[in-house]
């Protein structure tokens, strides 16, 4: 039976790679912190350990010797500069550990979570042979996915045997944060605008599955683009739209409108101390195009992309049946 120590376990993606791992016969070590909401993670057979990957000495109490693979998926996706300080701790310090330790446990082999982000706002179709801009990026999350994977490639050169997968935009079950807020949006019906921009929609199942054959057949040091449908918002408003049999949106909100509502977001930000709806970071986000070329994970990784409506239907169907969609 193969081994896995997973972090970020009790997040979107983690779940979903911890159920597939599960249902391949992996024996699963989750990492956990103290205040993390394990009722998810609690449905599938694993191994609790509570730590942190800011706090090195839990790793070395957490993580299991001559594990068959470390799964590095926890990561801090804040898009607000409030968070810049922790995210660089959570993101670069925490790969850090998490690859000392890796290394100091003999660990079999080692898939880190990156992101598309790593490679900054290239305007264009990139692959894995693209020089990264991530630091001269605005956003902070895009910088310390990009300084964690350097973080990996040193401990690669260390002799630790490291994979390391870049995903897209993640949809599917267990999303009750990201792309599910664009669907609980569309069926309370509080859309006052389409983003003029695009997205590429990965199925976390494919996404999933992605990371174990990383571990089963990627090859040493090689980064992986995990794409998918790329698809304007337009598009993914309106099949969302279809699918609950609702008329389908026109007004595409111009990026010069969008910029208009930060300072307004900002605001009441101050005045309730939340998250702002929309910040200067997410408004890059959200109009900066983004394209990608998946072949070299079809070929070496044999990635499978699932279609746009299979990704809404089943995030759908999961925040039914957790009675998530009504706010």
């Amino acid at each position: 039976m193969k081994t896995a120590f997973v972090t970020g376990a009790t997040g979107f993606l983690g779940i979903n790679l911890v159920q597939q791992l599960f249902a391949n016969g992996w024996q699963v070590t989750a990492l956990h912190r103290k205040t993390s909401n394990l009722a998810y993670l609690n449905r599938f057979d694993v191994t609790l350990t509570e730590g942190a990957i800011t706090d090195k000495e839990s790793l070395m109490q957490a993580m299991p010797e001559n594990v068959d693979a470390v799964f590095h998926v926890a990561a801090n996706t804040s898009m607000w500069s409030r968070w810049n300080d922790q995210q660089y701790q959570d993101n670069v310090i925490g790969t850090r550990n998490m690859v000392e330790v890796a290394l100091l446990k003999n660990a079999k082999r080692f898939v880190h979570t990156s992101s598309i982000s790593a490679w900054g706002h290239p305007h264009h179709e990139i692959d894995e042979t693209e020089r990264s801009d991530a630091m001269n990026s605005p956003v902070n999350y895009n910088k310390t996915k990009y300084l964690a994977e350097l973080e990996v490639d040193k401990a690669i050169a260390a002799g630790l045997d490291a994979v390391l997968v870049n995903p897209c935009d993640i949809m599917g079950p267990y999303d009750s944060h990201n792309w599910a807020q664009v669907i609980q949006a569309v069926y309370n019906n509080d859309v006052p605008g389409i983003p003029n921009g695009n997205a590429v929609i990965c199925h976390v199942r494919d996404i999933a599955r992605a990371h174990i054959s990383a571990y089963e057949k990627g090859r040493t040091g090689e980064r992986y683009l995990l794409g998918g449908q790329d698809v304007t918002f337009k598009e993914i408003f309106n099949t969302i739209e279809r699918f609950m049999g609702k008329k389908e949106s026109t007004f595409v909100m111009p990026n010069w409108l969008m910029k208009t509502a930060i300072p307004f977001y900002t605001l009441q930000s101050k005045l309730n101390g939340k998250e702002p709806v929309l910040t200067p970071e997410k408004y890059i986000e959200l109009t900066v195009p983004k394209h990608v070329n998946s072949q070299k994970a079809i070929k070496e990784l044999d990635y499978h992309m699932s279609p746009l409506e299979e990704s809404i239907k089943d995030s759908y169907e999961w925040l039914k049946q957790e009675n998530l969609l009504s706010r």
